[in-house]
C-alpha cells in the first residue's frame, strides 16, 4: 500500500478516538461543575437548616409555646364541713386522685369506715411549694370531726386541697405540655425510653445505619413494616422542626437536621428536648405532650414520683399512644408495659426482683381521663379582666398560672340549678309562654359572690355555652324591677342621706296617684292591682308594694336614691325619674349582685374579683389582686334593710322559699318588671350572696314573677351550698328592739291584738301608743344591744 494511503487511514482511525476523548472530557468537566453547583446548593441548604435549628433550638430562645393555666380557688376541709354537701369525692375525682384500698403515695385516697384518707398532691402555690402528705379525715356521718397528719400523728386545724385546673389557654397547636429538665426524670424512665426507642442513642451521630439496616431486614422478613429505623434524634427533629408528612424531601431534611443537631448540641440537650416534645396521647381537643404532662394525665403524679412500672408504660406509649392508652384498653397497656419490663430485664437494666415487682403492680389510673374546660362563661369574664395587662399572645405562649376566686363545687351546683330550674319552668308553666318559646328558649344566669371580699364564687351566664357564648351575668343589660327597691329603703332609713327620719315602723300611703312626667301622665300600679292604704315601711318592702315605694322615693328625693345606688356600686346610668324606684333602668346582673353585697357586708363596699394571683411558670408573682374595701354606708340603716329583707323571705314575696326546700337564715328581694320581661331574685346569708335572673334574650315577656321563676333556682342552689345556714346576721350597738303594733307602727300595749318586735336606730323609736286601747306598755320592750354586735 502506498505510504500516503497508510497515513490517510491512520488519520481517519484516530479522528473518532479524539472526538470520544473530547466528549468524555466535556462530560467530566460538566459533572465537576454540576457537582460543584450541587455542593454549593447543598452547602447553602445545610447552612439554612443550621440557622433554623439554632433559631428554634438555641437555649436563649423559647422552644415551646406553653399554655397559661387557669385554676380555681383552693378548697379547705375543717371540722364541721359537710363532705356530702360539698361533694368532696367528686372533687377528688376532678383533681385526678385515685381511689385505692390503702393510700401509699401522692394522689391516692381511700374511704374507710368513719374516715376518709387522702395522700395530698404536691402543688406549687404562689410563693409557696407545698409537699403532699397523707391525712386522715375522721367523720361522723358526713360531717368532719377531726383531721390528722398520718405521718406525724399531729392533729390539724384544717387541710387545703389544691386548686382545680379549670382551663388552659392554648395557641393554635393545642399542645398541653409541662416543661421539665433531665434531673426531674427518674432514671428508670430514661433507661426505658432509650432502650425501646433508640438503644444506640449514645453511639450514633444523628442517624444510625445499623438501626436502618436492622429495620430493613426485619421488614423484609415480615413482608411488612414492623420496625422503624429512626433514631431518637430523628423523632425529635420530625416533631419539633418538621411535619409527619411522608416525602423524600422531608426525610432528607430530617437526616441532615439530625446530624446538625447532634453536631451543635449535647446528647443531654437532645434527650431533654425529646422528653418535652414527644406526643403521648390526646385529652379532648388538646394533645398530651411530653413525659411530665403524660405522668399527670395517666397517673395523676409529677414525673419524678412515678415508679418503674409506670415508667415502662409511658415508654411503651410512644409507639402508639392511642392503641396502648390505659384509658382505652388496660389489658393492651399492661401487655405493652410488661414487654418493656422484659426487655429491661434481658438487657440487665433491672434485676429479677424489680421485674417481678413491677410486672405484678396494679395499674391504677385517675377516674377522669378528659380535662374539659370548666366554667366557660367565667373564663370569658376572666379574659376580659386580663386583657388590659396580658395580650392573647402572652396568655397562649408564656405559661402563666392564673389563680382565680371560683369555687368549683359551687360552680357545678349553680350550673345544675340553673339548667334544671329553667327546664322545670318550661315544663310546668310552658302554657304561659308563646308557643314558639316553650322549649329550650328560656334563658337565665346565676352569679354567686362572697360579700366580705367580692370573690366571684360561681358564674353561669346561660343554659348552654356551646349554643350561646353571650354571658348574661356580665353582658346583659336588663331592668332590675323591684330588686332595686332595697336601695330606696336604704336611702330613707339613713337619716344622714334622707335628711329626715324614717323607721321600719313609719307609715306610707299605698294609694293610687297620678303625676305628670316628661313622657306624659304616669301612675304606678301594684302587682296585685290593689291598694293597701297606710302601711309600714317594713310591710311595703316585704310585700313589694309599688305605689308605697314610689311615694317614699318622691318624699326622700330621687337624686338621693341615685347617689345611694352609685355608692353601692351600680355604675350604669340612672336618671332621677319616679320610675327609678321600680327599677326601670338597665343594669347587668353582676353589677346588681355587687351592689347587693353591701347588705351582708354591713355597709362595706367591695368590687367583684375573679383573679387572686397571676404568676410565671416558675412561680414568680406578676400580679396580686388587693382587696379594695370602703365604708359606703353606716351599719345601722344597712341592718334595718337587711332585717326587712329577712321578712321578705319569712312573710313576703319570697316566703315560698321554704316550700322549695331552703330553711336557712337568709335575706333577699324578688324582682319582676312591669311587663314580665325579667324575673329576679337576689338573696344572701352572712357569708354568701347569689343572684338569679331569668327571661328571654329578645325581651319577650315570660309571664312569670321573680318568686315563680327565679326564686326556685336560687333555692336549689343555696340549699346545696349553704345548707341550713344557721349563721345569723348581726347589728350594731345603736340598734334597739321595741315591741310595736305592726299595723300602725305605734308602741305596743297589752291591749294590742298583735305585737311585733321591730328594730330602730336608737333615738328614732315611736313615742305614740298603738290606737287600739290605751294601757300599760309591754314590759322590757326597749332593749338596746349590750355588745357591739348582736344577732337578729
Amino acid at each position: 500500500m502506498p505510504k500516503r494511503l497508510q497515513k490517510d487511514s491512520l488519520h481517519q482511525s484516530w479522528r473518532p478516538r479524539r472526538r470520544k476523548r473530547r466528549l468524555l472530557f466535556r462530560i467530566f468537566v460538566l459533572s465537576l461543575a454540576l457537582a460543584g453547583i450541587l455542593a454549593i446548593l447543598i452547602g447553602a441548604h445545610v447552612k439554612r437548616l443550621e440557622k433554623i435549628v439554632e433559631r428554634k433550638f438555641s437555649s436563649v430562645t423559647r422552644r415551646w409555646n406553653i399554655p397559661s393555666r387557669v385554676y380555681s380557688d383552693a378548697f379547705y376541709l375543717y371540722p364541721g364541713v359537710d363532705l356530702a354537701r360539698r361533694e368532696v369525692i367528686k372533687k377528688l375525682d376532678r383533681l385526678a386522685y385515685r381511689k385505692v384500698a390503702a393510700v401509699q403515695g401522692p394522689g391516692d385516697f381511700s374511704l374507710q369506715p368513719g374516715s376518709l384518707e387522702i395522700y395530698l398532691h404536691d402543688f406549687a402555690y404562689p410563693q409557696e411549694k407545698f409537699a403532699g402528705f397523707p391525712v386522715r379525715i375522721e367523720k361522723e356521718g358526713e360531717i368532719v370531726r377531726r383531721l390528722t397528719d398520718l405521718e406525724s400523728g399531729e392533729e390539724l386545724p384544717l387541710v387545703k386541697l389544691e386548686p382545680e385546673e379549670m382551663a388552659a389557654i392554648f395557641d393554635e397547636k393545642m399542645e398541653d405540655r409541662t416543661i421539665i429538665t433531665l434531673k426531674d426524670c427518674p432514671q428508670h424512665l430514661l433507661e426505658a425510653i432509650i432502650l425501646i426507642e433508640d438503644e444506640r442513642f449514645f453511639k450514633h451521630k444523628g442517624i444510625d445505619p445499623v438501626a436502618i439496616a436492622r429495620a430493613a431486614v426485619a421488614d423484609l422478613l415480615a413482608m411488612k413494616i414492623v420496625q422503624g429505623g429512626s433514631t431518637l434524634t430523628q423523632q425529635l427533629v420530625k416533631n419539633f422542626f418538621l411535619t409527619s408528612k411522608k416525602a423524600f424531601r422531608r426525610k432528607f431534611n430530617e437526616a441532615l437536621m439530625s446530624m446538625i443537631l447532634e453536631r451543635k448540641h449535647t446528647k443531654a440537650e437532645i434527650l431533654e428536648a425529646y422528653l418535652n416534645e414527644i406526643y403521648l396521647g390526646q385529652r379532648g381537643t388538646s394533645s398530651v405532650t411530653g413525659v411530665a404532662e403524660a405522668a399527670k394525665h395517666y397517673f395523676a403524679k409529677e414525673v419524678h414520683q412515678i415508679g418503674l412500672a409506670e415508667s415502662a408504660l409511658l415508654a411503651g406509649l410512644i409507639r402508639n399512644p392511642s392503641l396502648y392508652s390505659p384509658f382505652r384498653d388496660k389489658e393492651k397497656a399492661i401487655a405493652r408495659r410488661d414487654f418493656i419490663l422484659k426487655k429491661m430485664l434481658e438487657q440487665e437494666i433491672i434485676d429479677e426482683e424489680k421485674y417481678q415487682q413491677a410486672a405484678t403492680e396494679e395499674l391504677v389510673t385517675p377516674k377522669v381521663e378528659l380535662k374539659p374546660v370548666f366554667a366557660r362563661y367565667f373564663i370569658d369574664f376572666l379574659k376580659t379582666q386580663l386583657a388590659d395587662f396580658y395580650p392573647e399572645e402572652v396568655l397562649e405562649t408564656e405559661g402563666l398560672r392564673i389563680f382565680t376566686t371560683l369555687d368549683m363545687t359551687m360552680q357545678f351546683t349553680a350550673k345544675e340549678a340553673l339548667n334544671e330550674g329553667l327546664a322545670d319552668l318550661e315544663k310546668k308553666f310552658g302554657h304561659l309562654l308563646p308557643e314558639e318559646y316553650r322549649e329550650g328558649k328560656l334563658q337565665g344566669c346565676l352569679v354567686a359572690i362572697s360579700p366580705q371580699n367580692g370573690y366571684v364564687r360561681a358564674m353561669v351566664g346561660g343554659r348552654d355555652y356551646a349554643e350561646s357564648q353571650f354571658n348574661r351575668c356580665t353582658q346583659a343589660a336588663r331592668q332590675p324591677g323591684s330588686t332595686f327597691k332595697p336601695f330606696v329603703y336604704l336611702t330613707a332609713l339613713d337619716p344622714g342621706r334622707a335628711g329626715q327620719t324614717y323607721t321600719l315602723a313609719s307609715l306610707v300611703e299605698d294609694k293610687t296617684f297620678e303625676m305628670e312626667t316628661p313622657e306624659g301622665p304616669w301612675s304606678p300600679q301594684n302587682y296585685d292591682k290593689k291598694e293597701h292604704g297606710l302601711v309600714t315601711l317594713r310591710t311595703a318592702l316585704e310585700k313589694s308594694y309599688n305605689i308605697a315605694t314610689v311615694k317614699l322615693a318622691l318624699n326622700v328625693g330621687l337624686e338621693k336614691i341615685v347617689r345611694t345606688a352609685h355608692d353601692a356600686g351600680i355604675t350604669s346610668p340612672l336618671s332621677p325619674f319616679p320610675s327609678l324606684a321600680l327599677g326601670v333602668f338597665e343594669v347587668s346582673p353582676l353589677e346588681l349582685a355587687q351592689a347587693f353585697a353591701v347588705f351582708p357586708n354591713r355597709g362595706l363596699r367591695t368590687r367583684a374579683l375573679s383573679i387572686i394571683h397571676v404568676t410565671t411558670s416558675e412561680g414568680d408573682v406578676l400580679e396580686k389582686e388587693t382587696l379594695k374595701i370602703q365604708r359606703a354606708f353606716d351599719e345601722a340603716p344597712i341592718a334595718l334593710v337587711t332585717s326587712a329583707m329577712q321578712g321578705v323571705m319569712e312573710r313576703g314575696t319570697a316566703a315560698a322559699v321554704r316550700a322549695f326546700g331552703f330553711h336557712g337564715k337568709a335575706a333577699g328581694k324578688t324582682g319582676t318588671t312591669s311587663d314580665y320581661r325579667d324575673a329576679w331574685f337576689a338573696g344572701f346569708t352572712p357569708d354568701l350572696l347569689a343572684l338569679v335572673w331569668t327571661g328571654f334574650d329578645d325581651n319577650t315577656p315570660i309571664e312569670m314573677s321573680g318568686a315563680r321563676a327565679a326564686l326556685p333556682i336560687w333555692s336549689a342552689f343555696m340549699k346545696k351550698v349553704a345548707g341550713e345556714s344557721t349563721a345569723a346576721f348581726t347589728f350594731p350597738k345603736e340598734i334597739v328592739q321595741v315591741a310595736i303594733d305592726p299595723e300602725t307602727g305605734g308602741l305596743a300595749t297589752r291591749q294590742c291584738p298583735v305585737t311585733f318586735t321591730e328594730y330602730f336606730i336608737e333615738g328614732t323609736e315611736p313615742t305614740e301608743l298603738c290606737p287600739h286601747k290605751t294601757g300599760k306598755l309591754l314590759p322590757s320592750i326597749r332593749s338596746p344591744a349590750e355588745s357591739v354586735e348582736e344577732e337578729f
